[in-house]
């Protein structure tokens, strides 16, 4: 999911308040449209700023839930093409990492490319966790179990991240895979 930045809704605040100061002013509030059109040249001029001022942040949010597809990756089969969306396998990569008892929060990113799909992975592990077992693990597990479960054989990089490491050590060290019944 991409993230909104402190930035951007800090413009987005100011295009709203400003736009809607133009147009109040100019609306409603004569005296503040006669200072604010003197300041952008006329009342008319203001008005038609402070319009499309709202606009254009208004259309910004639509199209941010508009226009989004749904993207699949998409690999040949015995019986022909067959498509995984992008948010089934990351949750299905999500899934195998939190069987690690190491992993306190896991999420994952896929980079489609001609070659097949590269796998950025990001971890919170617990304090004590033997990182390159528990990141070579994790990375071979991956890859197993997506070529296993999802049949995509294309997988190039599986890149870990280990993003924070929380929480006190335990006494047993969570770094050996469950064991699978």
């Amino acid at each position: 999911m991409k993230r909104t930045g402190i930035g951007s809704i800090l413009t987005n605040a100011v295009l709203l308040i400003l736009g809607g100061a133009l147009i109040y002013g100019n609306t409603f509030n004569r005296d503040l449209g006669i200072k604010i059109g003197d300041m952008m040249a006329t009342p008319f001029g203001s008005l038609m700023l402070g319009g499309v001022m709202i606009a254009a942040v208004i259309l910004g949010w639509v199209a941010r839930f508009v226009g989004k597809k749904e993207k699949f990756i998409d690999f040949q089969s015995d019986g022909g093409c067959v498509g995984i969306s992008t948010k089934a396998i990351k949750d299905f990569i999500e899934r195998v990492g939190k069987e690690f008892g190491s992993v306190k929060s896991i999420d994952s990113r896929l980079n489609h490319n001609k070659g097949g799909v590269d796998i950025v992975i990001r971890v919170k592990v617990l304090s004590g966790t033997k990182i390159p077992e528990l990141t070579q693990e994790l990375q071979q597990r991956v890859r197993e179990r997506v070529r296993e479960s999802l049949g995509i054989d294309g997988i190039g990089n599986i890149t870990v991240k280990v993003a924070e490491i929380v929480g006190e050590p335990t006494r047993k060290t969570a770094d050996t895979p469950p064991v699978e019944g």
